[in-house]
C-alpha cells in the first residue's frame, strides 16, 4: 500500500512542477490548459489605432470635454482621448476616472494607484510627456506607495508577489517529496 502512495506521490511531484516553472517563466493559463496539445489558432490581430483625432499639445483637445493629449502603449501616437484611453464618442468623454497621463485637477479624478501631479518634463522626457505644458497637471504613477512605471502603464509589486507563491509551492513541494 505504501508503494502505491509512493508511487503517486512521485508523480503528482512531477507534473506539479513543471507547471509551477513554466507558470514563473512567464506562460499564460491557456497555453498550460492545454499541455500536449499543438497549439491550432492564428495569431490574433494586433489593436488598430483608435479612431481618435491625433494632437501634439493638450490644448488640441480642449474642445472635447474631459479629453487629454495621450498616447497608449498599443498606438505610437499621441490622440484626444477619454480617461478610459477609448475614443470620445460625438465629442463627449463618459468616463469617470483617468488613466496614465491624462490631465487632472486632483488625486480623485485618477483611477487606483495614480495620483494627480505636475510632471517632470524636461530635453529628454519622453515625446509623449512633452504634449503637456509645465504647469499642467497629469495622473502620474504614484510612486510614494509603491507604483511604477513600466511601458505606458503603473504597476504595484507584482513580481513580489509571484515570488512569494512560487516560494510557497517549492516549499510544499519539497515536504511533498521529502515524506
Amino acid at each position: 500500500m505504501f508503494g502505491i502512495f509512493e508511487m503517486y506521490r512521485k508523480q503528482v511531484a512531477a507534473l506539479i512542477l513543471p507547471l509551477v516553472l513554466a507558470s514563473l517563466a512567464g506562460y499564460s493559463s491557456e497555453a498550460l490548459s492545454t499541455f500536449g496539445v499543438s497549439n491550432t489558432k492564428p495569431p490574433s490581430p494586433a489593436p488598430t489605432a483608435p479612431p481618435a483625432r491625433p494632437c501634439t499639445r493638450q490644448a488640441e483637445c480642449a474642445g472635447i470635454s474631459s479629453s487629454s493629449c495621450v498616447r497608449t502603449h498599443y498606438d505610437p501616437t499621441t490622440r484626444c482621448l477619454c480617461g478610459d484611453n477609448q475614443p470620445p464618442v460625438n465629442g463627449q468623454c463618459d468616463s469617470q476616472t483617468k488613466a496614465l497621463y491624462h490631465a487632472c485637477a486632483n488625486s480623485d479624478e485618477c483611477n487606483d494607484g495614480l495620483i494627480c501631479g505636475t510632471p517632470n518634463i524636461t530635453g529628454t522626457a519622453p515625446a509623449h510627456l512633452r504634449v503637456h505644458a509645465p504647469q499642467d497637471k497629469i495622473c502620474l504613477c504614484d510612486a510614494e506607495n509603491g507604483f511604477v512605471e513600466k511601458e505606458h502603464t503603473c504597476s504595484d509589486a507584482d513580481i513580489l508577489k509571484t515570488s512569494l507563491v512560487a516560494i510557497f509551492v517549492v516549499s510544499c513541494i519539497r515536504k511533498i517529496l521529502a515524506n
